[in-house]
């Protein structure tokens, strides 16, 4: 076991109901989540619940240069990690929980998101935090972004659904344990 395996294993042990996981997400996973970002529209990318950074360094590879990342992070050792990493102008930390995020984009001068990556474990978190963040989300999200989600359980579809009125599941097996990939986008009605 490598040395940032036994460092996230070791914090998520302390820190599960906010981690959700005990294992990084693998290279197929990160890989299937940065694809459903368009280069091209993706301006403002806005990723929830980092972790150590195995997602953010695929974002971050398929981002153009004018390109702004905006990580939100509460875990302190994660957002140290995640800093001593990445050296990265088109990146910005946020120390803050996700539920916090628009007083935050009224300071960096945000007006709307074209994607939205999140790791963060709903299916641990109190149903109504969960429905502020995500519906908090698809507020921020411009019309035609996308807000992309994964989970080791389908428990939370029928929560998207009913937000974002469409839902797109992807199945990564080759992930431990094997996840998926739930992806929204903002349609008017």
């Amino acid at each position: 076991m490598g040395k940032h395996r036994i460092e996230f294993f070791r914090e998520s042990l302390r820190n599960l109901r906010s981690m959700g996981s005990v294992s990084p997400s693998s290279r197929f996973l990160c890989r299937t989540i940065a694809n459903k970002i368009d280069p091209l529209k993706a301006k403002i990318v806005v990723e929830l619940g980092p972790g150590n950074g195995a997602i953010t360094r695929f974002i971050l590879n398929r981002l153009q240069p004018d390109a702004q990342l905006i990580i939100f992070e509460i875990n302190t050792v994660f957002v140290e990690k995640i800093r001593a990493t990445f050296d990265d102008p088109r990146m910005t930390i946020v120390h803050d929980s996700a539920e916090n995020m628009g007083q935050h984009f009224k300071t960096l001068g945000i007006t709307e998101v074209d994607y939205f990556i999140s790791g963060i474990p709903f299916v641990m978190l109190p149903e109504s935090l969960t429905e502020i963040i995500t519906r908090s989300c698809q507020s921020w999200l411009r019309e035609g972004g996308r807000f992309v989600q994964f989970h080791y359980s389908p428990l939370l579809l029928r929560l998207y659904r009913r937000i974002f009125g469409n839902i797109s599941v992807e199945v990564v097996a080759l992930n431990l344990p094997p996840a998926i990939v739930i992806s929204c986008e903002k349609r008017t009605p």
